[in-house]
Order: structure tokens, then C-alpha cells, then sequence
């Protein structure tokens, strides 16, 4: 990975556009494992979205070789100086640390540019299936709508979901949807009445510092309650619409 990302994207864009990539270039029961300057600067977070991502790619394994970041994920996380330590010393030994493995030769090098990676959207299906939200327009996906009183505008977005795996295994992603929630409710904005919201953490532990945060309060009063801590949206079970909605999306042929 080279190249460093631009200013206001996030480990999503990346993956998503990562995702698209490794398709591609079909790697499919390969152990992939990540390097370069790129993936250097990359946060814990970043790095285990992109491994979360795995099935989606077809890896049978996506791995970050043992660095500084490791051993600060390690600290924070509770564990024991001693076993810090321990780690660090043993990858070092074996030749496994960051450093030592600048001279690898690997079967296959593929090339991914972060400085190319543009705000995406994917979807909504297929997670390969990548647009840059540049190109909405152009697609024919985003564009002017006629608004008429009462009825849902041809084409609104009816589901929003922050759900489990891939989005929540990265607290800097979560925090951030928390505090655009908190100032999006500091502006008086809501959710149009036919948007069905939600938010399924795929650990306990997303709560919890959210609370710790005061932040919890201002997703709920979104409309971005927490309704399980599993896969919801993403695999289909996101629930029945309201009745009504969805005889007008029938009625209407929305």
C-alpha cells in the first residue's frame, strides 16, 4: 500500500474501494498480508476494517505484519507490561517485526494507491460494487427531485443503518457518526419520517465508550438507537417497513 489518504476519508472509503480492487484482481483462498508506507500509517482501526472485510474479497486471511501499533493495541487493551514486552522481544527475535520483514519476497505483489481513494458508496447489494460520490449524479443514482406534499420523494433512501461488523470494529468511524449525530441535533435536524434507522454495534464494547463519551444519547436522539448487537441490515434482517411506507413504494412503484 502507498500513498497516504486524503483529508476526510475514512477506513469505509478505503475499504470499499480496497474491496473493489482485490476482487479484481481475484484473490480468493490467498493469505494476503499488507505493507508499505501506506499501511504503516494506517491505525489499529483501519487495519481491522480492512481484515473484516476478508469475505468479501475472498481472502482466506488479510494480516498486518507486528509494529509499534500492535504493541500500543496491546497497552490500551489492558494487558500486562510484561507481556508487551513479551510480544515485542519475540517478534523481534523471529524476525517477524515490522523492520524485518522490508527484505520479504512474496509470490505476488499487488499495488494499491491510498492518495486514490475517493469518498464511496457501495451497493446495495454487493459491497464490490463501488461508486465515488462524485459520480451519483452521472449515474443517475442522485439527482433534482419534485417535492410533493405528503408523498416520498421517487428514489429516497428508506433504510439507514449503522450496523455490525466492518463499521464497528473501527471506533474512530462510530465516534464520528456520534458526533455528526450530536450536531446534527444542535442544528434541529431530524430523519425524514419514512427513513427506518438503527444501529447494531457488533460488540458491547461500542456502547461502552460511547457512553463514557456522553455520545450514546445524541445517536438515540437521532433515531439511531442500539437494537442488537449482531448482523442486522446487511444480511436482510432489518426488519419489516412501516406498513404504510410500504404500500406507497408498491402503490407508487417507488
Amino acid at each position: 500500500i502507498t500513498g497516504q489518504r486524503q483529508a476526510g476519508i475514512t477506513a469505509t472509503d478505503i475499504v470499499l474501494a480496497l474491496t473493489e480492487f482485490l476482487r479484481k484482481e481475484r484473490v480468493v483462498g490467498a493469505f494476503l498480508e499488507f505493507f508499505g508506507e501506506g499501511a504503516d500509517s494506517m491505525t489499529i482501526g483501519d487495519r481491522a476494517t480492512i481484515s473484516n472485510m476478508t469475505p468479501e474479497y475472498g481472502a482466506t486471511g488479510a494480516m498486518f505484519y507486528i509494529d509499534q501499533q500492535t504493541l500500543d493495541y496491546l497497552t490500551i487493551t489492558g494487558r500486562e507490561t510484561a507481556q508487551v514486552e513479551l510480544v515485542e522481544k519475540y517478534a523481534k527475535t523471529t524476525g517477524l517485526w515490522a523492520d524485518d520483514l522490508k527484505t520479504a519476497v512474496y509470490p505476488r505483489v499487488l499495488h494499491f494507491d491510498l492518495s486514490t481513494v475517493t469518498r464511496n458508496m457501495a451497493g446495495p447489494s454487493n459491497p464490490h460494487a463501488r461508486v465515488s460520490t462524485s459520480d451519483l449524479a452521472a449515474k443517475g443514482i442522485a439527482g433534482e427531485w419534485i417535492k410533493e406534499d405528503g408523498l416520498m420523494p421517487d428514489g429516497a433512501v428508506i433504510i439507514a443503518a449503522i450496523t455490525s461488523c466492518t463499521n464497528t470494529s473501527n471506533p474512530r468511524n462510530v465516534v464520528a457518526a456520534a458526533l455528526v449525530a450530536r450536531k446534527a441535533n444542535e442544528l434541529g435536524l431530524t430523519r425524514k419520517p419514512w427513513v427506518k434507522t438503527s444501529f447494531a454495534p457488533g460488540s458491547k464494547v461500542a456502547e461502552l465508550y460511547l457512553k463514557e463519551a456522553n455520545l450514546l444519547g445524541e445517536l438515540e436522539k437521532l433515531g439511531f438507537g442500539i437494537v442488537g448487537f449482531a448482523c442486522t441490515t446487511c444480511n436482510g434482517m432489518s426488519g419489516a417497513l412501516d406498513p404504510v411506507i410500504q404500500q406507497e413504494i408498491i402503490d407508487r412503484d417507488l
